[in-house]
């Protein structure tokens, strides 16, 4: 699988701790958008972007679903096509690895059919916060938000979906990243350059794309663990949100929502357990501890991390992750 990109859900040059909000010149205007910001988590897998949807999903106005996946196809379907509602539907339901995860969101596939042929005249982005709009309801929320961290490949696609849109993209240190990554199902490879390519890869693209996006933020994950108050005050102010001390105190949430998690098939047909899922997420039920910082320098040697630092680059450096 070396160099194959696979992940279990569907790649401004700021300092450390920095953040880049929109409103840039060029940036993409799709139109007026509703007053409610809609956030949407993306990053490099294993970079954090759970920990802070668990932290999102933990305040009182927010319900973050599991991995959706079906966002960024949706996006890209053509809006004169007389099926248009067959196929959002179908796509959001098909519960296939890198499709959709609908087995994981708990809601019934008969309702959300029914919400969607309400809706006259039909658009994807309508049958988009359907969706949304009965998650949230199905967690007795005002409103949703939303955490794939592939989508960060297709931002620009969905801000003109959703003009609603708040892109928060989590930036790790790739070394950490790496050892994580390593540890998954998921993983591209075992190659420790070819994952410091691929986090260089996510990264880029995350960047790339904020400069064309109206509403784009970068978070560190290191900020998220060493600092979590004033980094979710940023994410808050952001969103146009109140700061919940709730916030902090996500174990429950964090239950709740590996215990959604079910039994899938990955692309390639092998079973994925229950089991396999949740572990990975584990930390989403303990609060952020230092000693997840810079844990290469316990567990990677030298060689290992000169390959990851060749894969990333001068990423690496102009992110500030020096040695």
């Amino acid at each position: 699988m070396a160099g194959k990109l696979v992940f279990e859900s569907a790649p401004l040059t700021l300092r450390v701790g920095a953040s880049a909000t929109a409103s840039r010149p060029g940036a993409l205007a799709p139109g007026p958008a509703p007053a409610k910001p809609f956030p949407v988590v993306v990053g490099c897998p294993r970079s954090g972007t759970s920990l802070l949807a668990v932290m999102l999903d933990s305040h009182s106005q927010i319900a973050v679903p599991p991995e959706t996946s079906f966002l960024a196809m949706v996006a890209g379907l053509r809006t004169d096509s007389t099926t248009l509602r067959q196929r959002v539907f179908e796509i959001m339901t098909a519960d296939r690895i890198t499709i959709s995860n609908w087995s994981d969101f708990g809601l019934n596939k008969d309702e959300l059919w029914r919400r969607l042929a309400s809706i006259e005249p039909f658009t994807a982005a309508a049958g988009v916060r359907a969706f949304y709009a009965l998650y949230a309801e199905s967690q007795r929320k005002p409103q949703a938000g939303e955490k794939t961290p592939g989508y960060i490949f297709a931002m620009p696609q969905i801000a003109a979906l959703l003009p609603e849109a708040h892109f928060i993209h989590v930036i790790r240190d790739p070394r950490d990243t790496v050892l994580s990554w390593r540890k998954t199902w998921f993983a591209p490879s075992q190659d420790f350059g070819i994952l410091g390519q691929a986090w260089r890869l996510h990264v880029e693209a995350g960047r790339r794309g904020g400069v064309m996006l109206r509403h784009y933020l970068e978070l560190r994950y290191e900020d998220l663990v060493l600092g979590a108050e004033a980094a979710l005050r940023r994410v808050c102010d952001f969103l146009a949100l109140p700061f919940e001390s709730a916030m902090l105190e996500y174990g429950a949430r964090g239950e709740a929502r590996l215990a959604r998690l079910q039994g899938r098939q990955d692309r390639d047909g092998r079973m994925i357990s229950r089991d396999e899922r949740t572990r990975i997420h584990a930390n989403l039920t303990r609060s952020p501890a230092a000693d997840r910082i810079e844990v290469w320098r316990r567990e990677m040697n030298d060689a290992e991390r000169r390959q990851v630092e060749a894969g990333a680059g001068p990423l690496l450096n102009e992110l500030g992750y020096t040695a």
